[in-house]
Order: C-alpha cells, then sequence, then structure tokens
C-alpha cells in the first residue's frame, strides 16, 4: 500500500504544479500534446467540437487536428542542397544512452545511415537542455547538411532548431514534437493517443453488454504527456465502443477526458452510462518492476472488485500479468496494453495473457528519420508541408491479428511493421473528410 499511497500524494503535488503551470500548457502551441495542434484555425468557430478546443493537453498527444494550419509559410530551410551528395553529414542529438530504448534508436539510425553511405554524427545530451544547445551550436559550426533532435525539453530546444534553421540547415526531430513556433520540417512520433484509443475499443468487445468493466491503471508517470494519452485514449476507445454507434467519436474523446481529469484528482472514476469504471491506479515508471509493484499494490486494495488492469506500455502490463499470477487470480483479472508491441509482449498475447498492445517501437523511428533524410536529398521529395507530428501507425495488436504483426526474424525486439508514408497538411487533412 505505501507505494499507492505515494502514487496519491505525488498525484496532488503533480496537480498542484500544473495548476501553476497551466497558462503554459495553454499558450505553448504543441508544447505538451505533440498532437498536431499546432493551429489555433477554428477554434473561435462554435461548430468546432470542444474536443479540439482543448488542444493543446498534455492527455491527448497524438489527437489530430483537423483545423490545423498549412505549413508551407515556415521558413525550415529548404530546399536544402547537401555539400556533398556522396557524403551527406548528419547531427544527431539525443536524450540519452542510458536507456536501451533509446539505444536501439540510435543503433537502428546508424545502420540505416550506413546503408545509404551518410556520416551519422551522434552526441547525448544526458537528459540537459543546454547540452542539447551545445551540440546543434557545434553541428551548426561543423556545416553540417542537416540536423536530427530528440528533444530533452520541447520548449527549451526552440532557440537551438532557430539557430541552426536560420543558418541555413534543417530540422527533424523525433519523439516528442518541439513547440509549434520550432520550424522543423516534422516529428516522427507514435499516434500515443489513438494507439490507447484503439486498445480501449477492443477492450470493451471482450465483456459482454451487461457486464460490467471494473479496472486499475497502471501509468508510466503521471504530468507525462505519452503515458496520461494513452490512458486517457483508452478510456475513451471503451466509451465509444460500449455506446454502439449512439455517440460519436469525437464525444467519447471528451466524456474521456472529463473522465480522465477525474482519475487525475480523485484517484478513481464511476461512468455507470456504459458500466465502466476506474477502481484505482498506480505507477509503474515503463519498467516490469514498476509495473508488478504498482499491480500488487492495486490488487491489495481492489483485488475483487475489478476485472481488468490497463497499462500504458508493454513492460508494466508484462509486470501486471506477474502480479496477477502470483495472486492467484489469472482468468479473473484481465491486462491490456496501450503500447509498445515488443517482442514479448506479442508472445503474451498469443498465449492469452495479455488482450492488447499498440504499435511503436525505437528502431521504427530510428530507421524512419534517416529515410526522411534520404527522400528529401535523393528523390527530391518536397517536405516543406508535412504537419508538425508525422505519426507512426496506430492499431490494437490482438490475437485475431498479432501473426501480421509477429517478426520471426528474433534479433528484432519488437514487431513487424510497415514502411512509414510521409503525407502533407493536406494529404492528412483530406483523409480526415
Amino acid at each position: 500500500m505505501r507505494r499507492l499511497v505515494a502514487f496519491l500524494t505525488v498525484l496532488g503535488m503533480s496537480l498542484s504544479i500544473l495548476l501553476v503551470g497551466c497558462s503554459v500548457d495553454e499558450d505553448s502551441s504543441n508544447a505538451k500534446s505533440g498532437g498536431n495542434s499546432e493551429s489555433s484555425s477554428g477554434t473561435g468557430n462554435p461548430d468546432v467540437h470542444e474536443i479540439y478546443k482543448l488542444l493543446p493537453k498534455q492527455s491527448l498527444s497524438g489527437v489530430v487536428n483537423p483545423y490545423m494550419e498549412e505549413r508551407t509559410n515556415i521558413d525550415k530551410a529548404l530546399p536544402k542542397t547537401p555539400k556533398d551528395r556522396n557524403k551527406i553529414v548528419i547531427g544527431w542529438t539525443e536524450i540519452t544512452s542510458g536507456n536501451p530504448w533509446f539505444v536501439e534508436l540510435i543503433d537502428a539510425a546508424t545502420k540505416t545511415a550506413k546503408k545509404y553511405g551518410y556520416d551519422l554524427k551522434v552526441q547525448v545530451a544526458d537528459s540537459s537542455v543546454e547540452q542539447q544547445s551545445q551540440h546543434i551550436d557545434s553541428f551548426i559550426a561543423q556545416g553540417v547538411d542537416i540536423i536530427v533532435v530528440d528533444p530533452t525539453d520541447i520548449l527549451g530546444v526552440v532557440s537551438g532548431i532557430q539557430r541552426a534553421v536560420d543558418a541555413g540547415i534543417p530540422v527533424i526531430t523525433v519523439g516528442s514534437a518541439p513547440d509549434a513556433s520550432a520550424p522543423v520540417i516534422t516529428t516522427i512520433t507514435s499516434s500515443v493517443y489513438l494507439n490507447g484509443f484503439e486498445a480501449g475499443k477492443y477492450v470493451a468487445t471482450q465483456y459482454g453488454d451487461d457486464e460490467e468493466i471494473n479496472a486499475a491503471m497502471i501509468i508510466g508517470v503521471m504530468g507525462n504527456s505519452t503515458s496520461e494519452s494513452r490512458l486517457n485514449g483508452m478510456i475513451g476507445g471503451i466509451i465509444h465502443e460500449r455506446m454502439g454507434g449512439s455517440m460519436s467519436k469525437e464525444d467519447a474523446m471528451l466524456e474521456g477526458y472529463k473522465l480522465f481529469e477525474e482519475l487525475k484528482k480523485k484517484g478513481s472514476f464511476e461512468y455507470p452510462e456504459v458500466k465502466f469504471s476506474v477502481r484505482g491506479a498506480g505507477t509503474g515508471n515503463w519498467t516490469e518492476e514498476g509495473g508488478l509493484a504498482a499491480a500488487e499494490d492495486l490488487l491489495v486494495a481492489h483485488a475483487s472488485s475489478i476485472n481488468i488492469i490497463l497499462a500504458d506500455n508493454d513492460w508494466m502490463g508484462m509486470g501486471a500479468i506477474k502480479a496477477i499470477e502470483n495472486a492467484d487470480k489469472k482468468g479473473e483479472i484481465l491486462v491490456a496494453s496501450a503500447s509498445d508491441g515488443a517482442r514479448e509482449a506479442l508472445e503474451y498475447i498469443k498465449s492469452g495473457d495479455l488482450l492488447v498492445t499498440g504499435p511503436y517501437n525505437s528502431k521504427q523511428l530510428g530507421e524512419e528519420a534517416i529515410n526522411l533524410i534520404y527522400k528529401i536529398f535523393e528523390e527530391d521529395f518536397d517536405a516543406n508541408n508535412l504537419p508538425l507530428e508525422t505519426h507512426l501507425e496506430a492499431a490494437a495488436i490482438v490475437k485475431e491479428n498479432v501473426d501480421e504483426y509477429y517478426d520471426p526474424d528474433k534479433s528484432n525486439p519488437f514487431f513487424k511493421y510497415k514502411p512509414l508514408e510521409f503525407k502533407t497538411v493536406k494529404e492528412v487533412l483530406d483523409e480526415l473528410e
């Protein structure tokens, strides 16, 4: 129970901080949400759905704003002619190398750059805004052809990106979108909210119409936009599916958002309209050990009243599976994950121990960033009107389709994925119509 009490204490502190800093979250377009919400276009129109008026919000990361504006008028140092087409030089500043996820990201980028004959110069910022800024200045001084940034801070990185563009060097970001004032080509990232939404829809199909869904949730870190958006999306997806078409997707998203805000304040919520509740939540820090510990505490408090644990990533979900097995509750309490598509998680889906996960991995991020550079320099691809965020595939990986994602190549620690298609703002908006 100590961890559960600690979660509630930290949650209260986080909310106080968020209230103090709400002006930053509201006014810094896309600073927290990373959800293609760079445009406020249409937000003053009463016909715009309220969910889009909320953008940017840290728990709506990955929500595509159907009112985003064209980005052709933003100077991104494009088109760019490399100094030597036979030896394109890329500067890459990464957050950290102290986590296997980031190691895989850089390894994939390095291998892809080598395939194309590019010179990839990697610097690691050790989560320091100052170091990342120095890296960008160093790359400018070296005269690299293009810079890739995995932002240590989505606001703090803006000035460095602007300096690079002013020096005639275009910038791509990966992982988290910087503030919309940053003149980046695009940010390659996961559709975190939609992954959660699709996972939530699938969870709802596993219960009868009259059967209650009483859940507990495990979040990586409260206050982190990725974690919050995944779980917020799961709530919205469950509501949308259980309403059986009588509620629009936007209305379900809005109801889910309100309930997630209630969860952040109270640690639980009830939504009797669809017989859905969340009885408690814990913090797992995105690790299997953290998920195990959080699930143990949640089971002590709620084992008799919950029938599913919703985790924001695979590792915490796998920890929850072990906690359920240790508590002799296997078969009584299900587990669902919103994201990652780790090989081990896919094996749990095959065995029936995990209901669902979503596709997101660092290997693809590294590869696709270099692939975009190849398209720009080698295929004369016009990247001037890409959205602030280019999202990887959003999907629910479940027992019915897991074989499509399972890679027989055991050297791949994640799922098998399709190449990313880079679409312009206009193409994205046309698909929404």
